[in-house]
């Protein structure tokens, strides 16, 4: 009589053994059980230029920068700027160039070994100015000018590149100057330069007497490191005489000079060079005494210097003077004159 009422209850009870007993026999597969490590990437970049044209001077500047994060991610940016001048007045007239442009690229990855992000970079600034007249680095002589470039780069993917030109007359004498740079750098690298000139000539006349001066300097330095590259000259030409015819005796005197530069430098090295040449004349007559006088300068220096591989510089200067002076049968003579070169080199 009870044998109904244990089976119904049996059924039930090996149902939910079995049951158990099939999912402790199921194999689960360990992959099943890691987790998946999240995965991301970043890049960013950046970019800003400017320029600047007015007051005898042309100015630009330029910075690039790049950076990304992880496998997949890649950034890039890049600038340039360039102005353009042309100053004239009643003293001097010139052209002022300047240029520069910046590259920055960066590719991010992820280490072959631990998988962790990698993250690269890169950066890259430019700084090129020309400037004419007396706000250049010599205050006070019209048609005085400078050359400048700065460029500086980081990273495996940056570059800068620049160049300042600058030339100008003056027209209140035969005085000419001129000044240029280029230059670039790529990866880890720098670029600095500074080319300058000036020329200028004066006359004094008097009744008995007259002088003539001129002057003409030109300098130029660069350096650079790492992947830069940069090369430059300037020179200065000036000339000036003058006649004095009084009422008893003649005088007259003359002056010229001229100056130029040039230097290259690459990787870890520099290069300088500068040359300054003088000439002063005078001529003079004494009308009591009845005598003549005259007298003639030429003097200067002219230097090169250099350090590194692959670097150069050059510097000349030549100079005349001369002066006459005469009253009744009484002349007098007398002339002076420079001729400079230097350069060096290293292959």
């Amino acid at each position: 009589m009870n044998t109904p009422s244990f089976r119904r209850t049996l059924g039930p009870a090996l149902s939910a053994g079995a049951f158990a007993f099939m999912l402790a026999a199921t194999s689960v597969a360990p992959d099943t059980l890691k987790s998946t490590a999240a995965l991301a990437a970043s890049a960013s970049a950046s970019s800003e230029s400017h320029a600047t044209s007015g007051h005898g001077g042309a100015h630009s500047d330029s910075h690039s920068s790049a950076s990304a994060t992880g496998a997949g991610a890649s950034a890039a940016a890049g600038g340039s700027a360039s102005a353009h001048n042309e100053p004239a007045n009643d003293f001097v007239k010139g052209i002022a160039d300047s240029a520069v442009s910046t590259h920055a690229g960066a590719t991010g990855g992820a280490d072959a070994t631990t998988g962790e992000d990698m993250t690269d970079a890169s950066t890259a600034d430019g700084d090129t100015a020309a400037q004419i007249s007396s706000e250049g680095p010599h205050p006070g002589v019209i048609g005085a000018l400078s050359a400048r470039a700065e460029l500086e780069t980081t990273g495996a993917d940056a570059a800068a590149n620049g160049s300042a030109s600058a030339s100008a007359a003056r027209l209140t004498d035969a005085s000419t100057t001129s000044a240029g740079l280029t230059g670039s750098s790529a990866g880890d690298g720098e670029a600095h330069g500074l080319a300058a000139a000036l020329a200028e000539s004066s006359t004094f006349p008097e009744q008995t007497s007259t002088r003539s001066f001129s002057r003409a300097r030109s300098s130029i330095s660069l350096s650079t490191a790492g992947g830069g590259t940069i090369g430059g000259s300037a020179s200065a030409d000036t000339s000036a005489s003058t006649i004095s015819t009084g009422a008893d005796g003649e005088v007259s005197a003359s002056s010229s000079a001229s100056a130029d530069v040039s230097a290259n430098s690459v990787g870890d090295g520099f290069a300088s060079a500068t040359t300054d040449i003088i000439t002063d004349s005078d001529g003079s007559v004494d009308t009591g005494a009845r005598t003549a006088d005259a007298n003639a300068l030429a003097d200067g220096p002219a230097e090169a210097l250099n350090e590194g591989a692959g670097t150069g510089a050059s510097a000349r200067g030549t100079g005349n003077a001369a002066a006459e002076a005469g009253i009744d049968n009484e002349t007098a003579s007398s002339s002076a004159s420079v001729d400079l070169s230097t350069s060096v080199s290293t292959p």
